[in-house]
C-alpha cells in the first residue's frame, strides 16, 4: 500500500511540474491565473499527501478491527464448544469479544492509528482551506483569514464601545450628583 501511495504522490508531483513548465510558456501564461497556480500547487500536493495518509490510516484502522473480530470469533467458537447452555454460550461470546476489543483499544498501535487518522484529517482540512483561500483571493472575494481579522476588530470595537458607554454613564451620574448638590446647596443659602 505504501508503494502505491508513493507512486500516486510522484505522479501528482510530475503533473504539478508539468503545470509549472506550462506557466513558463508565454502562450499558456496568458490563460492561466499564475498566482492561483503558484499558491495552489503546494496546497494541492499537500492535499494529496494528506488524503493518501488518511486513506492509509483508515485502511489500517479497519484492518485492525477486522483482525480483532476474526480472532475474537475464533476464540469464542473454541470456548463455546465446551458450553452446552445457550445463555452461557452467548455470555461467553460477549466476554471474549469484549476482552479482545478492549485489548485492541488499549494497544499502542491502535492509538497511533487513531492519532494518524485525526492528524491526517486535520491536515486535509487545512489543505482544503488554503486551496479555497487561494481561489477566493484570486476572485477578489473575502478570504477566511480576512473575515477572521474583521471579526476580531469588531469584537474589540464592541468591547471598546461597552467600556465607553460605561464611562459615559458614570460621568453622567457624577454630573447629576453635582447638579443635585448645587441645587441642594443653593436651597440651603
Amino acid at each position: 500500500m505504501e508503494n502505491s501511495k508513493d507512486e500516486y504522490i510522484d505522479s501528482v508531483e510530475k503533473l504539478l511540474g508539468s503545470l509549472s513548465l506550462m506557466r513558463k510558456i508565454p502562450q499558456f501564461r496568458a490563460f492561466m491565473p499564475v498566482r492561483v497556480v503558484e499558491v495552489a500547487e503546494e496546497a494541492l500536493l499537500n492535499y494529496v499527501r494528506a488524503s493518501s495518509s488518511l486513506a492509509t490510516s483508515m485502511a489500517e484502522y479497519y484492518m485492525l478491527l477486522s483482525a480483532t473480530s476474526v480472532e475474537a470469533s475464533r476464540k469464542a467458537v473454541l470456548k463455546m464448544e465446551e458450553i452446552k447452555d445457550v445463555e452461557k454460550a452467548r455470555k461467553a461470546w460477549i466476554d471474549v469479544f469484549e476482552q479482545e476489543f478492549n485489548e485492541l483499544f488499549r494497544s499502542q498501535r491502535f492509538g497511533n492509528v487513531v492519532n494518524n487518522i485525526i492528524t491526517s484529517y486535520t491536515d486535509l482540512l487545512k489543505c482544503m482551506a488554503s486551496i479555497v483561500e487561494a481561489y477566493f483571493k484570486e476572485l477578489g472575494l473575502p478570504t477566511r483569514s480576512e473575515m477572521d481579522s474583521v471579526y476580531r476588530e469588531m469584537v474589540k470595537m464592541k468591547r471598546d464601545i461597552a467600556n465607553l458607554s460605561e464611562e459615559v454613564r458614570r460621568l453622567k451620574e457624577k454630573v447629576d450628583r453635582r447638579m443635585d448638590e448645587k441645587i441642594h446647596n443653593a436651597s440651603l443659602t
